[in-house]
């Protein structure tokens, strides 16, 4: 008998090692990933960002002349270089049209849309140089957009100040994936002008850091799939439910039943 609950107790230590191997697995990122030290580094994959319709663009056009730059840039003190907060750009900003084009004071229409930042400065200053003498362009994204959504701690549409957000900063911006996130199954979904393109991310694997999917793009959409633990716990917690309420209808049926009697 004793034999037989040392086999037992064996059983049970062996399991439960084995479920928190598993849950190890789950729950870390990159685990496979090398040190680079000083021998080697991870190279730069980044994609390049074309313009698309809908985004903002931050534009501005200064030469030497006070009022000109006032005519470009009305948000301009006359007496200080002093420029309104980011988060107001969504009024003196330049938003791309369905069409693909920025509409600007005596430039008008300016074709945006499929090039990259460096493209659209270009574009403007080449359109400026019809009007102005020797003006100077400065041409950026007014904000990176991105939506994180699914099993994260602090879901919803993300505005960042910066030039390029990673998969990782774009979940920390999110709270980070909770518990019951699947770290191995991670959607994105991409805007382009064509359409949406669909990608599936394993970050419990270190290749992706060599991925072009590493870094993520403007208005890009970043779904956590929970884990199916999580989906059986909710179906059992709901079978309970179902069983607890019939219980307590039997118990009270049967004891009306009694007093009946």
């Amino acid at each position: 008998m004793k034999e037989k609950t040392k086999h037992i107790i064996i059983l049970a230590l062996a399991t439960f090692m084995l479920a928190s191997c598993n849950s190890y697995e789950k729950l870390t990122y990159l685990q496979d990933i090398e040190e680079t030290k000083d021998a080697s580094i991870f190279k730069k994959n980044k994609p390049g960002y074309h313009i698309q319709a809908g985004d903002l663009l931050y534009i501005q056009i200064l030469t030497e002349n006070q009022e000109i730059n006032q005519l470009f840039n009305p948000t301009m003190s006359p007496s200080s270089s002093q420029y309104i907060r980011p988060e107001t750009m969504f009024y003196t900003g330049y938003l791309v049209s369905d069409s693909g084009y920025i509409e600007m004071p005596l430039l008008e229409r300016i074709f945006v849309s499929g090039l990259n930042i460096d493209q659209v400065q270009d574009s403007v200053k080449q359109k400026a140089f019809r009007y102005l003498k020797n003006p100077q362009v400065i041409a950026r994204l007014a904000g990176f957009k991105f939506t994180v959504l699914g099993e994260v701690k602090a879901p919803g549409v993300k505005q960042v100040t910066a030039n390029q957000v990673n998969i990782m900063e774009a979940l920390a911006y999110g709270g980070d994936i909770s518990y019951n996130g699947n770290r191995e199954k991670i959607l994105l979904l991409r805007q382009t002008d064509e359409g949406t393109q669909t990608y599936r991310i394993n970050l419990s694997k270190g290749d992706i850091v060599n991925s072009e999917l590493y870094y993520i793009m403007p208005n890009d959409i970043i779904y956590v799939e929970p884990l199916k633990s999580t989906l059986f716990r909710e179906q059992a917690s709901d079978y309970v439910f179902v069983i607890s309420a019939l219980s307590s209808t039997l118990t009270a049926v049967a004891l009306i039943l009694t007093l009946l009697r």
